[in-house]
């Protein structure tokens, strides 16, 4: 597949309209690079074979034409990083706390979320008792998991998916990598629950990685212009 399709001259595009917003705020260039290096096809090929899964091909075209992190809509993409010897999406530079990409089942969709605690309730042995208004069966987890349960109940809502992005204010983008929407975006305000819900377009189409990052350029690019018109 010809990757130029996707990503022509758009890291270019971005390093430019970054470098105009500074000058604008009466700053230098920036003494950082814009983006993470790009991965070769081999390291690519490294981060599907420790994940058991083909990266949506926008965004894995994106990872070698133009960075594996930088900016991005909801302030920046998460970096994509080998730490200490295994990749994962690392955000604000904790390499201590990496996502780690579960394929072993496809992302669980907002309205069939409560249905799958159930079922791993059920699987553990345990009948639900409680369904809480804001957190579903989050009270029975903490009885079938204890400590954990915070952690699995997590880990177990981003199955399937990257986490893709955040604002530092709780709302974070995540890219589906296994499942019937496959290369959609969905976006999670952790302050509530159920919280995942489609990206959506001007024409209300669910935005895939590309239409949502080039949508993100495009806006910041007319408004870089504004400012210096």
């Amino acid at each position: 597949m010809n990757t130029q399709v996707h990503w022509s001259g758009v890291r270019d595009r971005v390093i430019a309209v970054m470098e105009t917003e500074r000058r604008a705020r009466g700053h230098g260039p920036s003494p950082y690079p814009t983006f993470e290096p790009v991965l070769t096809p081999a390291e690519i090929t490294e981060v599907e074979a420790q994940f058991g899964v083909a990266l949506p091909e926008e965004y894995r075209t994106f990872l070698a034409e133009v960075g594996a992190g930088g900016p991005g809509p909801a302030l920046e993409l998460t970096s994509l990083r080998r730490v200490d010897g295994r990749w994962g999406w690392v955000w604000d530079c904790d390499e201590d706390h990496p996502w780690l990409l579960d394929s072993s089942a496809p992302f669980v969709e907002t309205e069939d979320w409560a249905a799958q605690q159930v079922a791993t309730l059920r699987a553990a042995g345990y009948e639900p008792t409680t369904c809480d208004e804001d957190d579903d069966y989050l009270d029975d987890y903490h009885q079938v998991f204890g400590e954990a349960a915070d952690r699995v109940w997590h880990l177990q809502r981003g199955r399937g998916a990257i986490h893709i992005s955040d604002n530092r204010c709780r709302m974070t983008g995540w890219l589906i990598a296994v499942g019937p929407h496959r290369g959609e975006l969905r976006d999670r305000d952790c302050a509530v629950n159920p919280p995942f819900t489609p990206y959506i377009d001007a024409n209300g189409n669910r935005h895939t990685f590309r239409s949502w990052y080039l949508e993100w350029l495009e806006q910041r690019e007319r408004t870089a212009r504004r400012s210096t018109s």
